[in-house]
């Protein structure tokens, strides 16, 4: 929650600084292809295909073997995502040229000029990455959770930096660009003293022939695992190429994105996570029945928390982007434009988050076909909305592209896992519909609230009674779901409540 919320305050500054502006498109675009890369080859993907490895090897053969194929991955990964880099930053403007199809001629050298300055930052997140497998095989999760906080820590001061000096546009944004590849250094530093009090001893090793087994099984499981759980990046990246020729949609569609992102960050990715490293022992001990556990509470808690961050979102969606991007460059205009964006993106928050916990419930057992299957449809279905929706919705006919090919991608992994394994993983019809009229209820209270508020819509005051009032309502919505879902039967709030109280320090 710390690194999705800091992360939000890095696209603050960021707006602040330069709005929805050709500046800010050229920036969205010239990350794109190192951030999806990132996924390809390090966080996402490595993850799920390293994780389990290792798992086995340390059951199997000991501790000091599962750390040697951890020194031969970083080696290894290391040396081809520094290949990649240096290829894009010499190929920048064909590389350009497969994200921003219809970039106007104006802006093309800014673009290719800022894929040059980041691309370093793919190997040095494809170290992190590795290190943060090796932490959360082995049950150290808050370092790995942290380290993303220090890259948006990074960015955020920076930011104020360049904003406080007053520095033209162009220069600003490289400064920008060079923060990211100083924030995926701070990623790696900052996980060295905890990975090596678990035991890592020796440095980066080198196996470019996969020479060792247990290497080349990671490697063979990427691709599919590639596909399968990068699948909404991808749809992004096709939208970025469709928006690419309007002025300041790419710029709208990400930011809209990244306040949707909060909550798929703090559902999907942290049960992801957890699913994954649970669901790799499981398997290791071949218990199908903790495996099939661990999928059914993480699918509750995933629609216990992402169906009212969608309904939140909806109703609240021009009060939270005035909150946290309309100042400085980001105009009022900014604000209805990015808003909504952001209501069409809220549709699919169920199917984002829920991918992250459904496809590594297969990967587990070993089965890369079934994601793989259920992304390309996922893609699919993106892909033909996206071409019928552009014309007539415009940048919003995107970002609703982009929320059914996740839901559909997500309705198609849970559909095959009922017909393979049964619906010992299902979360249960009464439970889904406690949350589906608990949620209702609450974005029926925030309707009231907009319409109840002087002038007909909360948040358009002041500066300070904007976030008084915004942040109050939510608070508010927040603890009458809460309540509604309790008061209904539902576990899952009084669970967490629980377990944050006995973490929480005296």
């Amino acid at each position: 929650m710390g690194s999705r919320v800091l992360g939000l305050a890095r696209e603050s500054v960021f707006a602040a600084l330069f709005a929805t502006s050709g500046i800010a498109d050229a920036f969205v675009m010239a990350f794109r292809i190192p951030n999806l890369l990132r996924d390809f080859f390090a966080e996402g993907a490595l993850a799920s295909a390293f994780v389990p490895q290792f798992t086995e090897v340390g059951a199997k053969e000991g501790p000091e073997r599962a750390i040697l194929l951890a020194r031969r991955t970083l080696g290894t990964l290391a040396a081809i995502t520094g290949l990649i880099a240096v290829l894009g930053i010499v190929f920048a403007p064909f590389v350009v040229s497969l994200v921003a199809w219809d970039v106007k001629p104006g802006e093309e050298p800014l673009v290719i000029h800022l894929t040059r300055v980041m691309f370093p930052f793919l190997p040095l997140v494809a170290v992190a990455a590795v290190l943060m497998g090796v932490l959360n095989a082995r049950s150290r999760y808050f370092m790995p959770a942290l380290a993303p906080m220090l890259f948006n820590v990074v960015a955020v001061v920076g930011g104020l930096v360049v904003l406080a000096l007053g520095l033209p546009a162009e220069t600003a944004i490289t400064v920008w660009a060079v923060l990211v590849v100083l924030g995926g250094l701070a990623q790696v530093v900052v996980q060295l003293p905890v990975v090596r009090a678990v035991g890592w001893r020796g440095g980066p090793l080198l196996d470019l022939r996969f020479r060792d087994p247990a290497l080349r099984t990671i490697a063979k499981r990427m691709g599919p695992v590639v596909l399968s759980l990068a699948a909404t990046n991808v749809m992004i990246l096709i939208t970025t190429g469709l928006a690419s020729g309007e002025q300041s949609w790419v710029s709208s569609l990400n930011y809209a994105f990244r306040l949707v992102h909060l909550p798929i960050g703090i559902v999907g990715v942290a049960l992801g996570t957890i699913v994954l490293s649970a669901g790799a022992r499981a398997r290791a001990t071949q218990s199908d029945a903790a495996l099939d556990d661990v999928g059914r509470r993480a699918l509750r808690l995933n629609a216990f928390l992402s169906v009212p961050a969608a309904v939140g979102l909806l109703v609240l969606a021009e009060p939270l982007v005035r909150l946290l991007y309309e100042r400085g460059a980001f105009t009022a205009e900014s604000t209805v434009q990015t808003a909504k964006a952001l209501r069409a993106y809220a549709l699919g928050i169920l199917g984002y988050a829920g991918v992250k916990a459904a496809a590594p419930l297969f990967l587990a057992r070993g089965d890369t076909k079934t994601p793989v299957r259920c992304s390309v449809l996922g893609i699919a279905v993106n892909v033909g909305l996206a071409f019928a929706l552009v014309g007539p919705l415009g940048h919003v006919g995107l970002a609703l592209a982009v929320a059914a090919g996740a839901t559909v991608n997500f309705a198609a992994l849970r559909w095959v896992a009922w017909r393979q394994h049964g619906p010992t993983s299902f979360p249960g019809l009464a439970f889904l519909l406690r949350i589906a009229i608990a949620a209702g209820l609450m974005g029926g209270l925030g309707v009231l609230a907009r319409l109840a508020w002087p002038g007909g819509d909360l948040g358009a005051g002041s500066r300070t009674l904007d976030a008084a009032l915004t942040l109050g309502v939510v608070a508010v919505l927040g603890l009458a779901y809460f309540g509604l879902a309790a008061a209904l039967g539902v576990s899952e709030g009084r669970e967490l409540v629980q377990r944050l109280r006995r973490r929480a320090p005296r």
